[in-house]
């Protein structure tokens, strides 16, 4: 999938880029200063289950306007299993900064974190989680 030139305007504006994970799958990320840790960002669609109950599925493609809802995504998946601590502080942070009545969606397990906000307010929560999860990487040094 090619970026658009409003697309890339959105890279530019907020200091993200263009990510191809694999599989067609195509997100918007950002980096932590831990190589094994991410943010990715895609558009979601509101969906209903079986029993009506919504819920949101992230599109694997970039996202093309700052109101569009996006997932924004950590995944500890790949980090070295001794981190469990980091990964725990992590969510410690998440939970301090961003709060769940502020976004339409917060979701957190051992391995994933992630929150569903528009493009323009998420990215700034985004980075400022980041900030924080820099500083836990810096004291573990």
């Amino acid at each position: 999938m090619k970026i658009t030139k409003k697309q890339q305007s959105l890279l530019d504006d907020y200091d993200i880029y263009g990510f191809h994970s694999g599989g067609g799958c195509m997100h918007f990320a950002y980096n932590t200063e831990h190589n094994e840790v991410q943010w990715l960002i895609n558009p979601v669609d509101l969906m209903d289950d079986s029993k009506g109950k919504s819920y949101y599925e992230p599109n694997a493609i970039y996202p093309s306007n700052k109101d569009q809802l996006c997932m924004f995504g950590l995944d500890f998946n790949y980090i070295n299993t001794d981190d469990k601590s980091f990964v725990k502080d992590c969510i410690s942070q998440m939970n301090k900064i961003i709060s769940t009545k502020n976004v339409k969606q917060f979701h957190k397990d051992d391995w994933c974190i992630f929150y569903i906000d528009t493009l323009e307010n998420g990215v700034p929560k985004m980075k400022k989680v980041t900030e924080s999860i820099n500083k836990l990487i810096k004291e573990q040094d």
